[in-house]
């Protein structure tokens, strides 16, 4: 899920099941795009402090896989980063178990992040619903409404080929969501182009992200 850090560290805590809530919507996997503060390392991991300018830094930490040698790739200037990771709580710190930490190839990956936070603030306060198939307007209660009839339905206006890719992604009970390569096991009569097309339709309205690569896609914990 698209979040920023003031929301990381604001979410209530549930330390019996390690869950945390955020107005309503659990939060676990999480990415999100921040500048690198400082930078401690050791052999088997790195640690970085990471700040969004939302709230006080948060400490990620990337374990360094095997295969990934020293880790030299992982970032190490204090630039903005991408982080994908799962959210935990130490001694009443938050802090972030990273399975990823990439450097932005671009400044507009900043500015997509902070609308995609934006976007998943408005569908979870049902105040304003994605303008899908549909004009916004306002309704008599002066709310927004996107004009559909099933205006609380997520997956309104999408065609055939996103439906039965969303639905493939729906099934999947993993933390990194699931391949393009297994979504087209799951939807023989799709091509792996008509798919690439139905995901990124289905990221750019919000649907889904990419959790460990850009292979990779999960369901947005509010669809």
């Amino acid at each position: 899920m698209p979040v920023t850090v003031a929301m990381m560290t604001q979410a209530e805590h549930n330390p019996a099941d390690d869950l945390f809530n955020f107005k309503g919507v659990d939060i676990h996997l999480v990415t999100f795009v921040g500048t690198i503060r400082d930078i401690t390392e050791a052999s088997t991991s790195i640690t970085y402090s990471i700040d969004d300018y939302t709230g006080p830094a948060i400490s990620v930490r990337k374990f360094i896989q095997e295969g990934e040698e020293d880790g030299s790739a992982l970032p190490r200037t204090h630039g903005y980063v991408r982080v994908y990771g799962h959210l935990r709580s130490l001694n009443d710190q938050r802090n972030v178990i990273a399975f990823k930490v990439e450097a932005l190839r671009s400044h507009n990956e900043l500015t997509m992040h902070l609308l995609e936070v934006v976007r998943a603030r408005l569908r979870l306060i049902k105040g304003v619903q994605p303008a899908v198939g549909g004009m916004v307007g306002s309704n008599n209660n002066g709310t927004y409404t996107n004009g559909n009839s099933h205006n609380n339905d997520a997956t309104s206006g999408l065609s055939p080929t996103q439906q039965t890719v969303f639905n493939a992604l729906k099934k999947s009970t993993s933390d990194i969501g699931m391949s393009i390569t297994e979504i087209s096991k799951s939807t023989n009569q799709l091509s792996i182009t008509q798919i690439r097309s139905a995901i990124e339709f289905l990221s750019n309205e919000g649907h889904i992200y990419s959790t460990v690569d850009d292979e990779h896609y999960k369901l947005t914990d509010y669809c």
